[in-house]
């Protein structure tokens, strides 16, 4: 099986549910077309002045694994994105073949976490590096934050998970096997050495980051709760 990257930013307006919330809705239109969803990231750009954005500025990115890797069969993203997206949003989607995306996309995806890039630096480069990126209404400019999200998504350092299978169905206190068995490796803080019998608060929002390509939970003991609790507790949207 191959990865197809799917980015997408700027489907929403300030009273809509957010770009994340839009990711999960394409998630699921994908398993129904038979391309197998294995987890959504999101990506932070900076909270610029200089840079419209409707709420926290971030993209997400979906990959779904495909028997032969054809971008075309990830085409009807275009249209379901679009029409899902809220009245007076500016969004853009991308669709790559993870294996595809090149050091110079992913140095994109870096340069737009520290830097206020162009709508046309996003079009161009799409261009010389044969991606399928496409503005969908508005001004088109979620073009910049889809494309970056693919890049950050297939470097595998920078973002966090939203959707994994089976990460919304997680217990309020579990033990680490209900963890790892998802695919996520734990990352226990300095101070104190996990065993065994250890208990595992989540809050019910186990968002696990995307180090070294894969999903990495980040916990820290506490006295207070007697478990292992989340180093990122906040909730940046409630619809996420």
């Amino acid at each position: 099986m191959k990865i197809l990257l799917i980015g997408l930013d700027d489907t929403d307006n300030e009273t809509s549910p957010g770009t994340g919330w839009l990711a999960r809705q394409l998630a699921r239109e994908c398993k129904a077309r038979g391309l197998e969803p294995v987890g959504i990231t999101r990506h932070q750009f900076p909270q610029d002045p200089r840079i419209p954005y409707t709420s926290h500025n971030s993209g997400a990115c979906l990959a779904v694994a495909s028997d032969n890797g054809a971008e075309e069969q990830a085409d009807f993203a275009y249209n379901f994105v679009g029409d899902l997206s809220a009245p007076g949003s500016d969004p853009g989607v991308c669709v790559v073949a993870q294996d595809t995306v090149s050091q110079t996309v992913i140095d994109f995806g870096l340069l737009t976490t520290q830097e206020v890039v162009q709508m046309s630096d996003a079009m161009d480069l799409a261009k010389a590096q044969g991606i399928d990126l496409r503005p969908l209404g508005g001004e088109g400019i979620g073009v910049i934050g889809a494309l970056a999200s693919v890049g950050l998504r297939a470097g595998g350092m920078e973002g966090r998970f939203i959707a994994l299978p089976g990460l919304r169905d997680i217990a309020d206190r579990v033990r680490s096997e209900d963890i790892t068995k998802l695919g996520i490796d734990l990352e226990h803080a300095e101070g104190r050495k996990p065993n065994q019998e250890d208990e595992y608060e989540t809050f019910q929002w186990v968002r696990p980051n995307l180090i070294g390509g894969k999903p990495v939970w980040r916990i820290e003991w506490s006295n207070e709760h007697n478990a292992w609790i989340p180093i990122d507790r906040k909730r940046s949207r409630p619809l996420e």
